[in-house]
């Protein structure tokens, strides 16, 4: 028992910044890994595109991919979500990315600040189980992935994170526990 919970925290550490340790609770270590290993397949396939990529973020939860940033052109973020489909066990791409000038580094430091504001409310709400959500941010945009116990928790989960400072709207892409997912 001491070994697995420890084998799950080191992969949860290693994991964490593709959003895995959300995955972990309730899809398992191998879900967990087939997340990373398509989050990591696609950041390859689009370092090696001659498309101007270098500002997209890719997470991906439960074989959901999240693809988030900034690109120069309209056809940039079209090749953005092609790459993405090709990720292994990707069941839905939610292409979030705009087109236009990259943030600043202050703006992406502030969208930071966000996401651990938002994180830290989400973990200091006893009704949310924090661990099923990851928490991305851009542009003060927050999106929610993961899975929710109940639509309330669910609700509970976007109002909390609504709440903090710096956030302008919040964006789901959180399934329900028995459900398909829905962007909300």
């Amino acid at each position: 028992m001491i070994r697995t919970a420890c084998l799950a925290a080191c992969l949860a550490a290693l994991l964490g910044g593709c959003g895995a340790v959300g995955v972990i609770s309730r899809g398992g270590t191998a879900e967990a890994i087939a997340d990373y290993n398509a989050a990591s397949g696609i950041k390859s396939r689009m370092k090696r595109s001659a498309f101007a990529l270098d500002g997209v973020d890719v997470e991906v939860t439960q074989g959901i991919v999240l693809l988030s940033g900034e690109v120069p052109r309209q056809e940039d973020r079209i090749e953005a979500e092609r790459i993405a489909w090709t990720g292994d066990t990707v069941s839905q791409v939610a292409n979030e990315i705009t087109v236009g000038e990259r943030a600043t580094t202050g703006a992406n430091a502030q969208d930071e600040l966000t996401s651990q504001a938002v994180r830290a409310a989400l973990l200091g709400d006893s009704q949310v189980r924090s661990i099923n959500y990851n928490v991305e941010v851009n542009n003060g945009v927050v999106y929610l992935l993961g899975v929710a116990r109940s639509g309330e928790e669910l609700e509970r989960a976007a109002q909390t994170a609504a709440r903090v400072n710096g956030v302008d709207r919040v964006v789901t892409y959180v399934r329900i526990e028995g459900q398909e997912t829905a962007a909300q």
